[in-house]
């Protein structure tokens, strides 16, 4: 069984090969980009301050001080411990700006886990082969009980505007959350992407729109091509601009010395033989095919 979030999704649509490199070879990177994991950071503060931030007066430094314990500096790729520990204060003095920009908002849940088989919201058809799973970063309840799903993006510059309207991660999330698709609801779900911008002067940019009926069967035919061509070992390169942020670029770019820095020597060696195994099979395809 194939098993979807929205970063799987995501990766394969985007570039299938690092979605066989990181996915299906298991080629992770030895320490967590300083982008990444400080990104993650100002999530998992902000979340926490907005849920619980109203019972709890210190919250956020203690939410601080328990995800920078489960990150170690050896498990990151700052070159040095005064690199680490600026990154904390800032990403601590930046999720308060944050916090503060947001105001109090009727969070009721964060990084809430949805899951579910893979149906189809109008049939009820169920494939057994694909699941879903989604972390939703924060759950609002307005006073009516109307749910609200948000998405946080932490990002250097100022977002394209509109990308709530498209972003296939927000789909994923409404599906999920209106499973089990029981009695058919055709009412439009709200939904948000709340940018976090990491500026001289950080601020928010809220970027709404809603999920429906359509979204939801969209999700449906996507994952079931997606999980088709993964199981037909369709992998391809899709080059382009994000290559450059890309941690399995020096893989595709075949630069053994930066592979072996981000992977390891053990890790580059399953790489080779991976890709002599590949070969291996195509030519033995073709002399078949003769």
């Amino acid at each position: 069984m194939i098993r979807f979030s929205k970063s799987k999704l995501n990766t394969y649509l985007s570039c299938p090969m690092k979605y066989y490199l990181h996915y299906e070879l298991g080629m992770r990177a030895l320490k967590t980009s300083t982008t990444l994991v400080e990104g993650s950071a100002i999530h998992h503060l902000v979340e926490s301050g907005l849920v619980y931030g109203r019972y709890v007066t210190d919250v956020v430094e203690e939410a601080s001080r328990r995800f920078w314990e489960e990150h170690p500096f050896e498990r990151c790729a700052y070159e040095t411990e005064d690199e680490y520990l600026a990154a904390q204060e800032l990403c601590l003095r930046q999720s308060r700006i944050f916090l503060d920009e947001l105001g109090p908002l009727p969070a009721r849940s964060m990084e809430l886990e949805l899951q579910a088989n893979l149906i189809h919201p109008l049939t009820r058809e169920i494939n057994n082969e694909v699941s879903l799973i989604g972390y939703l970063d924060l759950l609002l309840v307005a006073q009516d009980g109307t749910p609200y799903l948000i998405d946080l993006k932490t990002v250097a510059r100022s977002p394209r505007d509109r990308m709530a309207h498209v972003a296939l991660e927000l789909s994923l999330y409404g599906y999920l959350y209106n499973q089990p698709f029981t009695e058919m609801d055709f009412a439009r779900i709200p939904v948000a992407l709340i940018y976090l911008i990491r500026t001289k002067q950080p601020k928010v940019h809220w970027d709404e729109s809603t999920r429906s009926l359509p979204h939801f069967v969209e999700v449906f035919e996507i994952c079931e091509k997606v999980a088709g061509l993964i199981n037909q070992g369709c992998f391809w390169k899709n080059p382009g601009m994000h290559c450059s942020w890309c941690d399995q670029q020096s893989l595709c770019y075949a630069d053994e010395t930066a592979a072996i820095a981000t992977f390891g020597e053990e890790k580059w060696q399953l790489f080779l033989l991976d890709q002599a195994s590949r070969e291996e099979n195509l030519l033995m395809s073709q002399v078949v095919n003769f």
